[in-house]
């Protein structure tokens, strides 16, 4: 028998504990607006997970840790001999990843999986009984009792970072004290230290590391109280992902509800962008009617820019050399497309390097076109059919 609810009905721990008292097997599936979780019970105990988050995907884990990097991630993913072939087995065979770095990686991506969903504050559950891990979920072993008491950890810990750091908006520097070498013997630790330059916020450090923000703010709390760093400001820039056009001004005021009834509205009209745009605010995030419409916006939204405007396999340029478009007024995720582009990747090796997901990334990318600061070649730089998204 399927359970379902949210968790402000039955939380993530009591969750868990019913399904190891009960020995259940099964897949929970956990969804907050986009993102989507999965964990695999086998007899009560936790065996695997499983998430669409671009920064949990084994990829970008192996970059944000410096054990690839963005050139072999591309490589490994022209490699692959079909689709379904597995990344981690492509990327041991062209001998960029050791194989016992692999496993370990993948493990430890599997349990943040786990543990990530303690951070969140509501979001909607299906158990659905009886499903079993697909083969490319790594299988682990985690008692439930360890986990929540993980789960807790993480959870005051992340209250501890709460109070030196509000959100991911705070920008901070390095200070004149000396490192430890075991700063300097960690990858991610050390790329998050050189990456300070008083100007980024966490969230833009993160984003552009492929690394989860949690890590991140972990190693920057800690560097804070050790006086590695100090704060600049804790009111920077917020880091807006999806991107797009204001809507038009008369439903700029609206909320909840009025606001998902415009984006539905808008939908059913064919403007699959004002949707999304409308939806983009963190107000209508843990909506279940305004998933579902945001989930049929991003369907269309994608189904006409690769039918109509540019295909995945269309390779992308720089309209100008990337060091006269500094001066640009650009966002985070703008420069970090802009400073991909080499005349070589095509769109869908920008979707699958970029920390984004793909919807996100089209989005950034189309506007840049439209800017004229990326052209495409010839053959799909067309103009946009009458009636499409705009």
């Amino acid at each position: 028998m399927s359970l379902s609810g949210a968790f402000s009905t039955m939380g993530l721990a009591d969750l868990l504990q019913w399904a190891a008292s009960a020995q259940k097997t099964g897949r929970f599936d956990f969804r907050r607006a986009t993102t989507a979780k999965e964990l695999y019970i086998q007899d009560g105990t936790i065996v695997g997970a499983a998430s669409n988050e671009p920064t949990e995907m084994l990829g970008h884990v192996l970059v944000a840790r410096g054990k690839l990097n963005e050139e072999q991630l591309r490589a490994g993913l022209l490699a692959r001999r079909d689709g379904n072939e597995f990344i981690g087995q492509v990327l041991v065979r062209l001998g960029f990843v050791a194989k016992d770095d692999l496993l370990r990686a993948l493990a430890e991506r599997t349990e943040e999986i786990v543990y990530s969903l303690f951070e969140w504050d509501d979001a909607d559950f299906l158990f659905e009984p009886g499903a079993r891990p697909g083969p490319k979920v790594v299988l682990i072993s985690l008692a439930v009792d360890h986990v929540l008491l993980r789960g807790v950890h993480r959870h005051d810990e992340m209250q501890r970072i709460r109070e030196i750091f509000p959100d991911g908006r705070v920008v901070l520097a390095r200070t004149a004290a000396l490192a430890p070498q075991e700063i300097a013997d960690h990858p991610l630790a050390r790329r998050i230290l050189e990456s300070l330059d008083g100007r980024r916020t966490m969230d833009e450090i993160a984003f552009g590391l492929h690394a989860s923000p949690f890590p991140v703010k972990k190693f920057l709390s800690e560097a804070f109280r050790a006086n590695l760093v100090t704060i600049v400001s804790l009111e920077g820039p917020s880091l807006p992902l999806v991107t797009g056009d204001a809507p038009d001004a008369e439903l700029v005021g609206l909320t909840g509800a009025a606001r998902v009834a415009a984006a539905r509205e808008r939908l059913g009209r064919g403007d699959a962008e004002a949707a999304l745009t409308l939806l983009g605010d963190l107000s209508v995030h843990n909506d279940g009617e305004a998933a579902e419409v945001r989930r049929e916006a991003e369907g269309l939204f994608l189904g006409r820019v690769y039918a109509e405007e540019f295909p995945a396999q269309a390779i992308p340029s720089l309209a100008r050399p990337l060091e006269e478009l500094v001066s640009e007024p650009l966002r985070p995720e703008e420069f970090f497309l802009l400073s991909r582009l080499d005349g070589h990747w095509s769109v869908s090796d920008i979707v699958e390097i970029a920390p984004m997901r793909e919807v996100e990334t089209i989005r950034v990318l189309r506007r840049l076109i439209r800017r004229g600061v990326v052209r495409l070649p010839v053959a799909w730089n067309r103009p946009t059919p009458a009636g499409s998204t705009r």
